[in-house]
């Protein structure tokens, strides 16, 4: 629970310091030297979120017990030469206050709260933010738990651009097995997220990026000897460059997966995390674990499901639909890409409106004509109507989509290394046949 309290709370300041920062150090119209690094700019709010990263990950070590975990952090004291930087920066030598409280019959609450706070890094960066609450129930054989909090507001003020996260919440719903994996459903959700920035020599600050109703959701299911784990993001409303979507969906599903390959992979990362090794051993040490566990996964037959990716503009949606399957993948053809690339079934459905195409080439079209002519919306008519053409004709006359009520639809199937479209190999640059496979082996052999 302490990491994904902690997750919440630090993620988006670090994102969007990060993209600040970046934004700021860019000098205008200037192509870096190709063997000069950038000098890191120092950063006080980076180094304590580290320094108590560190010291959590200590503190917790091996320990797999929920309870165990929320009363070791509940508990933890930082080292003294931590506590005055963690003061300066969050307000509070705990970062998080968090106590043990009275829960429903045979359970156990643990309520953690950053205190609302103001801090000015070193850079010119402020960060600012309200009180964040967060409350986990767990039962006291520690195998069921549930996580809720709320954060009404983060942002962070740069010289040249802002970002503003708001209405930010979290809710978990989990169970453990006997073999300690957590299984369940989690969401987390933004209000919105604001970016503004200000152009050269202006100090007023405009709205640039607007992201309303983001939802990121989670979740593991068992099914005997068998999991699947769902993925979800979604986004209500995106507003950048002028051009609004108006919804933008994305669920992916990663089904039949062997219970016993999560388990330990999960028992694996815990050892890591609480190993006491170097960063970069352990980070080596966790990509070795997720090697294998793809391998696992791939070889035991699993497949990944996509219920959605799709987008909205104007009231027309396109969309993805599909599955990916591995057919009969042992160890050895992991050695040979050729041979693995031909274990590799795919189909993509894909659905794009023609109202779209024409609303999308109408705003490139009016890009290349002059907003000031007296008869630039007849231009910028044409020019869309062009565009479209073109896009429409490449699409239906080659073969990669067929016309259908008002929609260009493509069957996107990869099987034995062969790609096609709508049951047809069309041509593309350096693969005549459609043979994915052979293509990618000649161009290893160059």
């Amino acid at each position: 629970m302490k990491k994904s309290i902690l997750a919440v709370a630090i993620a988006g300041a670090l994102l969007a310091h990060t993209s600040i920062q970046a934004i700021e150090q860019m000098p205008p119209a200037v192509v870096p030297a190709p063997v000069a690094q950038a000098a890191r700019v120092k950063s006080s709010f980076i180094e304590a979120v580290a320094a108590a990263g560190k010291e959590i990950s200590a503190a917790v070590g091996a320990q797999t017990d929920t309870v165990k975990r929320l009363e070791i952090f509940s508990k933890l004291e930082f080292s003294p030469a931590l506590r005055p930087k963690l003061k300066e920066v969050f307000g509070n030598e705990h970062i998080f206050a968090m106590q043990r409280a009275a829960g429903p019959k045979g359970q156990v609450a643990y309520v953690a709260k950053l205190a609302p706070h103001t801090y000015l890094d070193e850079n010119a960066v402020a960060f600012s933010w309200a009180e964040l609450n967060a409350r986990s129930v767990v039962n006291k054989a520690g195998t069921t738990m549930g996580t809720i909090a709320t954060w009404p507001s983060l942002s962070i003020l740069g010289t040249a651009t802002s970002g503003t996260l708001e209405k930010m919440s979290m809710d978990f719903k989990q169970s453990r097995v006997k073999d300690g994996l957590w299984y369940g459903n989690g969401v987390m959700k933004v209000g919105s997220v604001v970016v503004r920035g200000t152009a050269p020599g202006s100090s007023e600050f405009k709205e640039t990026l607007r992201l309303d109703d983001m939802s990121a959701a989670f979740g593991v299911a068992l099914h005997g000897k068998k999991a699947d784990v769902n993925y979800g993001f979604s986004i209500k409303s995106i507003l950048f460059g002028g051009a609004p979507i108006e919804h933008a969906n994305i669920g992916l599903r990663v089904v039949n997966l062997p219970a016993q390959a999560l388990e330990d992979v999960d028992r694996e990362l815990k050892k890591v995390q609480g190993s006491g090794l170097p960063e970069d051993a352990q980070t080596e040490l966790m990509l070795r674990t997720m090697k294998a566990f793809g391998k696992n996964m791939v070889t035991s037959g699993a497949s990944v499901v996509i219920d959605d990716i799709s987008a909205s503009y104007r009231g027309n949606t396109a969309s993805i639909k599909g599955r990916i399957d591995f057919d009969k993948v042992v160890d050895a053809d992991f050695s040979s890409p050729v041979g693995f690339g031909r274990k590799i079934i795919a189909r993509l459905d894909v659905r794009l409106p023609v109202a779209m195409v024409n609303d999308v080439s109408r705003l490139m079209g009016a890009k290349q004509v002059d907003a000031s002519a007296p008869n630039a919306a007849e231009q910028i008519e044409a020019a869309g109507k062009n565009i479209a053409a073109v896009v429409i004709g490449k699409l239906v006359n080659e073969g990669f989509a067929v016309m259908d009520k008002g929609e260009l639809r493509s069957a996107i199937e990869i099987r034995q290394g062969k790609l096609t479209f709508n049951g047809k190999a069309v041509p593309l640059p350096g693969m005549p046949d459609g043979d994915l496979v052979k293509a990618f082996d000649a161009t290893q052999k160059k």
